[in-house]
């Protein structure tokens, strides 16, 4: 039986404008004002929080991952789910009402 489709925005969110990046090669440092909690993201998190722009879609960062890694666009589109919602959690991404505005 095929796993089903996470759900995905179509539109990726944008990054809260009060979060502070600091960047060390393909991974940063996040500062989250509000949480004063300071995160260290990988590689892949770093990518998925550089694209939450309220721009780019899903579709794309889905399409780049797994042409760039050679894995299946299903499991990409699982692994960004994963990572949209471990980013909200962390509260560094707006209120999807405020990123469709």
């Amino acid at each position: 039986m095929a796993t089903p489709a996470p759900k995905l925005p179509v539109v990726l969110p944008r990054k809260r404008p009060d979060v502070m990046v600091a960047d060390f090669e393909a991974q940063l440092v996040v500062l989250v004002p509000d949480e004063r909690q300071a995160h260290h993201l990988d590689e892949g998190l770093s990518l998925v929080l550089d694209s939450c722009d309220g721009v780019t879609t899903s579709a794309t960062l889905v399409a780049e991952v797994a042409e760039a890694t050679g894995s299946d666009a299903g499991i990409v589109a699982s692994w960004l789910a994963e990572s949209l919602a471990t980013l909200d959690a962390l509260n560094m991404l707006e209120p999807a009402s405020a990123a469709a505005s």
